[in-house]
């Protein structure tokens, strides 16, 4: 494994939410073998592999050209092909998926109202879309840091989780609000969240202690809405 490699297995290894997004996508998505799953906005492929562990055969779509060639070259599967696309106008005929997920993507589209009925789409009557999106607002974090986190992560839009339920509905879908899950939803998790993503180089020795503060932080208050949501629905 050469140092770009264990840069990008890195990212996706020292995050603070992208193993907890992952857990709660994957039981909202409850895949079955011949399940065909959609990954919209599937970056370097990393978390696409592993949705394809339990399903028949996963499409991930992603823009950019590097992470598409980078998904092809090291994250591989017989099962798992990786298409160059736009979520706004999904390359595929419609009702084509069981399942449809997303990694903290809504908030990068051009048109997130596009997007989310290009989804409904392309998804199957009965399936299911379960999705992440990047939730920073007010109640959750400072002014700055908003300023910062959307000019570093090409952010359009953040979004609350009655709006994101209010552009699935109106897209055809049907929103199940109860079973929404908020992660960084503690003051003291938003703050450790904000320090670490800010500097990730320079606390990167003290991982561990983010991490599990952030986790323990979460399960002893439940004080406002998540810095990030997870959602899902059905068609």
């Amino acid at each position: 494994m050469n140092l770009k490699q264990l840069d990008r297995k890195a990212r996706s290894i020292f995050s603070l939410n992208r193993d907890r997004e992952y857990a709660v996508l994957l039981k909202m998505l409850a895949l079955k073998p011949g399940d065909r799953l959609l990954d919209v906005g599937s970056g370097d492929g990393y978390w696409t592999v592993r949705f394809a562990r339990y399903c028949g055969h996963v499409v991930g779509l992603e823009p950019g050209e590097k992470s598409l060639a980078w998904s092809r070259e090291f994250h591989a599967l017989p099962n798992v092909e990786y298409v160059s696309g736009s979520a706004e106008s999904l390359p595929f005929p419609d009702k084509s998926f069981d399942k449809v997920v997303s990694v903290s993507c809504l908030e990068h589209f051009n048109d997130p109202e596009l997007g989310m009925r290009e989804i409904a789409r392309v998804l199957k009557p009965g399936g299911r879309l379960a999705l992440s999106v990047d939730s920073l607002l007010k109640e959750n974090s400072t002014e700055q840091f908003r300023q910062w986190h959307s000019r570093k992560h090409f952010v359009t839009r953040y979004f609350d989780q009655a709006t994101l339920d209010r552009i699935m509905k109106e897209s055809g879908l049907v929103p199940e609000p109860q079973r929404t899950e908020h992660i960084f939803r503690s003051r003291v998790a938003c703050q450790l969240r904000s320090t670490f993503i800010v500097h990730p180089q320079v606390y990167l020795p003290l991982f561990p202690l983010f991490y599990g503060g952030a986790r323990l932080a979460d399960k002893l208050a439940d004080e406002m809405h998540g810095q990030i949501i997870i959602a899902t629905s059905t068609r």
